[in-house]
């Protein structure tokens, strides 16, 4: 939007500045209306023959003595005989006396009603408006050519601007609008100069459905479907040939459809060609606030071969993620649990580094750790997002409180509970369509390993856990069973047509899929029990599965069924039975190998108590001879 406002003011100075130089300086002369007349057709005929398209000025009012001068009604056409350029009013208050020592001293300008067409077919194609710059383009110096002395060479035209103002202001560019009420500049007595924007409005529109046509879960931000609003103003402590100072005092920007919505931001500015510095940058939204200590932005250039990047300071702050919800989460609309932020960051324009992660909640029963990369940002089917969380508690009812931030159906809220206080370290890994979680969680039924994955095309939750010691029983609210070792892979159901399908056939509140699952050990009632295997099928409204218990020349089995997970002790044990097998050879050779090993462990035993007879008897036969 700045580069499309530039090429504008550029193109309207060009011709303002031939104008205002033609006409100048004649009327130092003749400062009579039929003059004036004569001097703005003569200009307007040389305008048209240096720019080769059709130029018109309505009328000009010029008064010598007050210095003011006076545009109405300018336009100009591009080589297609579009209007391109069209201006109301320009107004001028400069020093004519300065014009001519070849400066333009302006005390007053004013810019009103400015309608212009800008248009870029194609990287191939020139801009309708490539003409006027070329026009107005400096020639390059011949460097065969004869060098005129120092004394002969026309210093620069120095342009200083007192007070300046932009009102009604319209351009289009390509499939981009861009509109502003009011924009001033002014030089104030004894105090920096000030920039005022009011009601700066951008548009795009690229024609084409909005990327979350069809798709609920996604945000409401997309580049072609913007109708930003934004009010600002700037300080500018020093400008020049070395670059800007400033201090952005005042900002704000919003689109009701995407959900930006930035009630506040503040920054002290430094930049020159190379670079941007920022320090003490303040951002504000409806309920969040994030202060940045420092940042520094390194701006591209194709010719000194350097790439865009960034980096920040600390970046701290309150968070609500409800503020971003629409813009890039629908699934935050409701999450209003004020979060403690720290990070810092860096990158280009393909990837974000983030480090010293720190998040809390204002209790402290939330805390986390971490760091993470985003990676090829251009190429949404190659993006990656990845995360390593080194540390995160989550103590007493924070649990259920996250979840119910969400509007999702709480299912095993009982159990989630009964794991008490929970720590996690894992990774996690937001991929095209898949999202991967690992980690161990630790919790007072135990440590549980576990993986699993989010498949976004086929809808389904995928994954695997395992322990060597977790309290299902405890956690289960089944009291009989106690600590297992175990290794299960599951399958969860989390499409949305399927699922409504189902519970429309079955009714009932359980997850839709299915476990399969290898008890290394187990105690029942005290009993240890081993080499179980576990087979389970739920529809939703019934689980049903079988268990199985291995033997060499027996196998134990059984089925059972629940319909609520909070009511576990209830299950539903039917079918048991026994059954006769032969000893496989697997079996039988696992058999003589602990068979082999007991026999070498008795062995070792015999021989360690004959070693330690031997040791004693030869220490009572010194004894005897020592009291002899």
């Amino acid at each position: 939007m700045r580069s499309i406002i530039i090429k504008t003011l550029k193109i309207a100075c060009g011709i303002v500045v031939g104008i205002v130089v033609l006409l100048g300086g004649a009327t130092l002369l003749l400062n009579t209306k039929s003059v004036q007349n004569k001097m703005l057709k003569k200009a307007t005929e040389l305008l048209t023959e240096k720019l080769q398209t059709t130029v018109g000025i309505d009328s000009i009012s010029v008064n010598l003595f007050a210095q003011e001068i006076r545009l109405y009604g300018i336009s100009v056409e591009d080589q297609q005989q579009r209007k391109m350029l069209q201006l109301k009013k320009l107004a001028v208050d400069l020093s004519l006396n300065k014009l001519l020592q070849n400066e333009i001293r302006v005390k007053k300008a004013e810019i009103s009603g400015l309608d212009a067409l800008l248009l870029k077919p194609s990287k191939e194609e020139p801009a309708n408006y490539q003409f006027i710059l070329d026009a107005f383009k400096k020639e390059k110096k011949d460097s065969t050519a004869i060098q005129q002395p120092e004394s002969n060479k026309k210093s620069p035209m120095i342009l200083d601007v007192s007070n300046a103002k932009l009102s009604d202001i319209h351009i289009k560019y390509n499939d981009n609008d861009i509109t502003l009420l009011q924009a001033k500049y002014e030089k104030r007595w004894l105090s920096h100069p000030t920039i005022s924007i009011q009601q700066l409005r951008f548009i795009t529109d690229n024609h084409k459905p909005r990327k979350n046509t069809g798709k609920p879960k996604r945000g409401f931000f997309d580049a072609g479907h913007l109708d930003i609003t934004t009010n600002l103003e700037i300080v500018i402590d020093s400008m020049g040939n070395d670059g800007l100072m400033a201090r952005l005092t005042q900002c704000t920007a919003r689109d009701s459809v995407s959900g930006i919505d930035i009630r506040d931001l503040r920054a002290d500015v430094r930049a020159d060609k190379n670079k941007v510095r920022l320090r003490e940058v303040v951002v504000q939204q409806k309920g969040t606030i994030l202060n940045i200590d420092e940042g520094e932005l390194t701006l591209p250039n194709k010719r000194e071969g350097r790439a865009l990047s960034f980096t920040t300071g600390t970046i701290r702050g309150k968070a609500l993620l409800k503020d971003i919800s629409r813009l890039f989460a629908p699934v935050l609309a409701n999450f209003t649990l004020p979060l403690n932020l720290s990070v810092q960051a860096s990158g280009n324009d393909s990837t974000i580094a983030f480090r010293n992660i720190r998040v809390t909640t204002d209790d402290k029963k939330l805390s986390i750790q971490a760091n993470g990369d985003i990676s090829h940002l251009k190429d949404k089917e190659k993006l990656d997002i990845r995360f390593n969380v080194s540390k995160m508690t989550a103590a007493g009812d924070i649990k259920q409180r996250i979840i119910n931030q969400f509007p999702v159906k709480k299912l095993m809220m009982k159990q989630l509970n009964n794991l008490g206080n929970i720590s996690y370290a894992g990774q996690f890994a937001v991929l095209w369509k898949r999202e991967v979680f690992q980690g161990v969680l630790r919790t007072a039924g135990g440590p549980l390993n576990f993986r699993f994955t989010l498949d976004e095309n086929n809808k389904y939750i995928i994954g695997n856990a395992s322990s060597k010691a977790f309290d299902i029983g405890k956690v289960m609210d089944m009291k009989d069973i106690g600590k297992i070792a175990a290794n299960a892979d599951f399958k969860i159901d989390i499409s949305k047509p399927r699922t409504a399908k189902m519970r429309q056939q079955k009714g009932g509140k359980l997850p839709i899929g299915s476990v399969s699952a290898q008890v290394e050990d187990c105690s029942y009632k005290k009993i240890h029990v081993r080499n179980l295997s576990a087979n389970i099928k739920s529809d939703g409204a019934v689980a049903s599965g079988d268990i199985v218990q291995r033997g060499m020349r027996r196998d134990l089995f059984c089925s059972f069924s629940f319909t609520n997970t909070d009511e576990m002790q209830k299950i539903k044990i039917t079918k048991p039975g026994i059954k006769f097998h032969k000893i496989s050879d697997e079996d039988r050779q696992a058999r003589d190998q602990r068979r082999e090993l007991k026999k070498q462990e008795k062995a070792q035993e015999k021989a360690q108590r004959k070693e330690g007879k031997t040791k004693a008897k030869a220490l009572l036969e010194k004894l005897k001879l020592k009291k002899s």
